[in-house]
């Protein structure tokens, strides 16, 4: 009986195994179809050419507010720009911080003229999965169907989204240095400008565009950072942050790698620990912001100064420590990333003497690192000759931490192209 009886729990136990092994092996089989499918993304000549031309990172709704608010019945006009040429897009949709299901009723593209007005005979609807509104829930983020479109270089792209029933609290991205324009009832096929009335400087539940280029491209970098990358203080609707000039570079200088240009900042961001109404910490956003983009080839992580300004606790070794693990996960996705180092920002509110030394350690640390692809220098193209804790007067935007237009210009000719190489 005994003998029975071990044999009876010998052959379950090596059932459990079997059921075991396959099930791993599913498991394994299930994460290399998704890592493959990055590696899909990442290769230039995959996906019909498709690639990444504009992102918005999102964040939380502030506990106030128009994003706590949300809307209903009204069309929101959203302006952007994503500097390559093409003639198919896919727009994506985003509730990835939203709470319940996000009702979408309709979606229409143009060519923007000025302000909320369309260039006629410009505007074509989307679809998804065939249908015209699309339920997006909550957590999840959609694309819409391809589309032919022609796309220019120079063309500013309006995208127009109707919602009918109360959205509630909204995903978005503040600050976007470009206006979005509001309209009581559904006007999202509408040319005119003239039931626009309002403005907001922000972008709802939009957080993509891919483009199928009609040009030779090699794939997208994206730029990880907060404010500065953000554009802050530039000029509003005149795309004058840095990732649009270095987007224009790419562009006409021709280099021999071409890549489009996404710009993947938070302002207020920070490596560590950021509170909600900062956004995500840069690490933990990297899949959602960086690594799930089209066509993704590299990235440019610029960060750690809100760090020092707002946590002089914070040693230098725990923002390299960050920066190091950011540099891994790049790695670890096949994804060049290159690093620039921390502007100069005495003549701001919150300068120290202590936190000046900190960022000074961070730097030397950046420029003799062996952990990125290449770094680029924007304190050296920023700071003052005579008094290197400072950003040049004439490149100041007036707030001691923030570079005016021709400061954020200078920051994109500082990079090196032929490191994408």
């Amino acid at each position: 009986m005994k003998r029975v009886l071990y044999s009876i729990v010998m052959v379950v136990a090596m059932a459990v195994i079997i059921l075991s092994i396959v099930a791993s092996n599913q498991a394994m089989d299930s994460k290399n179809a998704n890592i493959n499918t990055i590696d899909k993304n990442n290769n230039n000549s995959t996906d019909d050419d498709w690639v990444a031309g504009w992102t918005a990172s999102l964040q939380a709704p502030f506990k106030d507010g128009v994003s706590s608010d949300g809307f209903e019945d009204q069309t929101l006009r959203f302006i952007v720009k994503p500097h390559i040429e093409g003639d198919k897009i896919r727009v994506r949709l985003s509730n990835v911080f939203g709470s319940t299901p996000l009702e979408i009723d309709e979606v229409h593209v143009a060519i923007s003229k000025e302000g909320a007005e369309n260039e006629y005979g410009t505007e074509k609807q989307l679809t998804f999965e065939g249908e015209e509104s699309v339920t997006i829930p909550e957590g999840e983020r959609f694309f819409s169907e391809p589309i032919d479109f022609e796309l220019d270089k120079d063309d500013e792209l309006a995208v127009s989204v109707y919602v009918e029933e109360p959205t509630g609290p909204t995903s978005w991205h503040p600050r976007s240095i470009q206006t979005s324009y509001v309209a009581s009832g559904n006007h999202s096929n509408t040319a005119e400008s003239s039931e626009f009335e309002d403005g907001e400087e922000a972008w709802f539940w939009l957080d993509g565009i891919d483009v199928k280029s009609k040009e030779s491209i090699d794939g997208s970098v994206a730029v990880v950072g907060s404010s500065i990358d953000n554009g802050n203080y530039s000029t509003i609707d005149a795309n004058q942050r840095w990732t649009d000039y270095l987007a224009k570079r790419f562009h006409d200088e021709s280099p021999s790698v071409r890549l489009s240009v996404i710009n993947a900042a938070i302002t207020a961001n920070q490596l560590l620990n950021s509170p909600p109404e900062k956004g995500e910490h840069m690490l933990g956003r990297l899949d959602r912001d960086v690594f799930s983009q089209t066509g993704i080839q590299a990235m440019i992580l610029h960060g750690g100064l809100n760090d020092i300004r707002h946590h002089p606790e914070y040693s230098t070794e725990k923002i390299i420590s960050r920066m190091k693990e950011i540099s891994r996960e790049a790695h670890q996705q096949g994804i060049q990333i290159y690093v620039a180092t921390l502007t100069p920002f005495k003549g701001s509110g919150m300068y120290s003497e202590e936190k000046e030394r900190t960022r000074q350690e961070v730097n030397d640390w950046i420029r003799s690192s062996s952990e990125f692809d290449g770094i680029i220098d924007f304190d050296k193209a920023l700071r003052d000759p005579n008094e290197p804790k400072q950003i040049k007067s004439e490149l100041d935007s007036g707030d001691g931490l923030h570079p005016n237009n021709e400061g954020y210009e200078i920051m994109a000719d500082e990079v090196n192209l032929e490191m994408f190489e």
